[in-house]
């Protein structure tokens, strides 16, 4: 971040009707070295901001332009860089780069909410041989900080619930539980009664906006349902078999190849997962070539958006914390999704069959393109 620290001090100093001398002789530096400061050529050493800050009656942060919160567009801006600083420097680098950021913006509870999900969808490419613990346990830390120092209700729901994904993680499994209960709650959307609000008062186009904006997202979180209730269906084939069929016919009424391919791709990889397990190889390959297609055909990177259908989602998801981006780099997910099928042992009962090679091969051909573009 651009530090203006010499047109502060030439600013305050004009304001205080001083000479560049003056000032020079307070502090006990040259007067060319103030000089210096006000034109940016170099920075008052550190031990000079507490008595630059006292002679000008400012605070060291109002010396140093620092504001303690981040906007939306902020942090949009500081998670993308982050996430192709990820390609670019070494993950030491990087996450010398998120602490450090943390540590500056640590009353910013919505900016240190996404650092903490960052952590938590990147750990496995950060240093350290347990890194997946590692930085599970570090945004574990930053939720409990939110949700004990934030005011804001929402804010605390959001950390409380990713606080409660953390224990998970961590196998704290009686945390979960004291956290969120053992009982689901009622639902009781907001979105309806913000958009009847906004209809009484005249604002029928906003009121499409909140509703539209809210069926995108319980669209995506159902299907997230659909594929989570998969593994627990392991042991009901009947069941399992259904709610692959009526979640496969859920994505094309909502045209998730297009809207959201990667929330498609993972619910194709769960069901397809639990068919191997099954042993079921007349259901798995049929999905399995149909995952290849998505893939294939989906462009990456992806980014959030709207369609034909939910034409008017694009300005709300510009408006959230890390805008239209996957929290995730999607080039990183592409790999992910290959590597699934790669290595997942499940397939280890079908390595003879012709149609489960070739796939893997034309997987391998995706991921050599991959590498070549990095």
């Amino acid at each position: 971040m651009e530090m203006n620290i010499g047109p502060i001090i030439m600013e305050k100093r004009k304001e205080k009707q001083v000479t560049q001398q003056e000032l020079a002789n307070f502090v006990g530096v040259s007067k060319a070295s103030v000089s210096k400061w006000e034109t940016g050529q170099t920075y008052p050493d550190i031990t000079l901001l507490p008595l630059l800050a006292a002679y000008f009656d400012i605070t060291i942060d109002s010396l140093l332009t620092y504001e303690p919160q981040l906007d939306n567009h902020e942090i949009q801006r500081i998670y993308g860089m982050l996430k192709n600083s990820l390609v670019t420097q070494s993950p030491e680098e990087v996450l010398a780069t998120i602490r450090s950021f943390v540590r500056r913006y640590y009353s910013c509870y919505p900016f240190v909410l996404q650092m903490g999900l960052f952590l938590l969808n990147h750990a496995d490419l950060l240093p350290g041989e347990e890194s997946i613990q590692t930085y599970t346990k570090e945004a574990q830390e930053l939720f409990v900080h939110i949700r004990t120092q934030s005011k804001s209700p929402e804010l605390i729901t959001q950390a409380l619930k990713y606080e409660a994904y953390t224990s998970l993680t961590l196998n704290e499994f009686d945390q979960v539980l004291a956290i969120l209960g053992d009982q689901v709650p009622t639902l009781f959307p907001i979105e309806s009664l913000i958009a009847a609000a906004q209809q009484q008062k005249g604002e029928n186009s906003q009121a499409v906006i909140t509703l539209q904006s809210a069926i995108y997202q319980y669209t995506t979180v159902f299907l997230s349902f659909l594929g989570n209730y998969l593994q627990v269906l392991l042991n009901d084939q009947k069941k399992f078999s259904e709610t692959v069929s009526r979640g496969l016919e859920f994505t094309n009424i909502f045209n998730f190849k297009q809207l959201h391919p990667i929330a498609l791709m993972n619910f194709q990889l769960s069901a397809i997962s639990g068919y191997a397990q099954m042993q079921n190889e007349a259901a798995v390959f049929p999905i399995l070539n149909d995952f290849l297609d998505v893939l294939k055909q989906t462009d990456f990177p992806v980014d959030l958006h709207g369609d034909d259908y939910f034409d008017q989602v694009d300005e709300w998801l510009g408006q959230l914390e890390i805008g239209h981006q996957l929290p995730r780099d999607s080039i990183k997910v592409k790999e992910s999704l290959i590597n699934f099928v790669i290595d997942n042992p499940a397939f280890n009962n079908f390595e003879d069959q012709e149609q489960l090679q070739t796939i893997y091969t034309e997987l391998r051909i995706l991921k050599r393109e991959m590498s070549k573009n990095e």
